[in-house]
């Protein structure tokens, strides 16, 4: 008897478990630029790409333990060319409630743009700068799952956002 009971109570566990990652979770509060990563060892201003969001939970149950993997693209001549990819936890093993969101969260490449003796707010104009692309994927128990792409915004953070998660 014990055995059925714990049985079923596996099976209800893992069936509420199931959620369709793409359906469950919206991006709410985004916002993209390049974050300025100080100056590097020979001197040149480095910024780097930069996401930040938060993770709103669409469904009626809470939701538990899912990670994001951000790929940041760069397209030069029509050809992609990956920068830096990006391993987070975006909701932990507390997780976020039914229709809540998560905090903010933040995601910077390591990878970026170095400027020799220019100012920063000329990095767009300089003719080997391209446009980044972030490419999230949801990835939960062995699956991943798409979950959009956005354009770097061709813009210098001043700061990260108040309340953040950074990675």
């Amino acid at each position: 008897m014990h055995f059925v009971a714990a049985l079923l109570l596996v099976v209800g566990a893992t069936a509420c478990d199931q959620v369709d990652l793409k359906t469950a979770f919206e991006i709410t509060e985004l916002s993209s630029g390049y974050h300025d990563a100080g100056v590097t060892a020979v001197g040149d201003n480095k910024l780097v790409p930069s996401i930040s969001f938060r993770l709103k939970n669409l469904t009626a149950e809470p939701i538990r333990s899912v990670d994001m993997l951000i790929i940041f693209v760069g397209v030069e001549f029509e050809q992609s060319k990956e920068l830096d990819e990006v391993l987070i936890t975006a909701i932990n093993s507390d997780g976020i409630a039914a229709e809540a969101s998560s905090e903010m969260v933040v995601v910077r490449s390591k990878q970026g743009f170095a400027l020799q003796q220019q100012a920063r707010s000329e990095l767009f104009n300089h003719r080997l700068f391209r446009d980044v692309t972030a490419k999230l994927f949801l990835k939960r128990g062995g699956s991943i799952v798409p979950f959009g792409e956005y354009t770097i915004d061709r813009r210098v953070l001043l700061a990260a956002p108040a309340e953040s998660t950074s990675r």
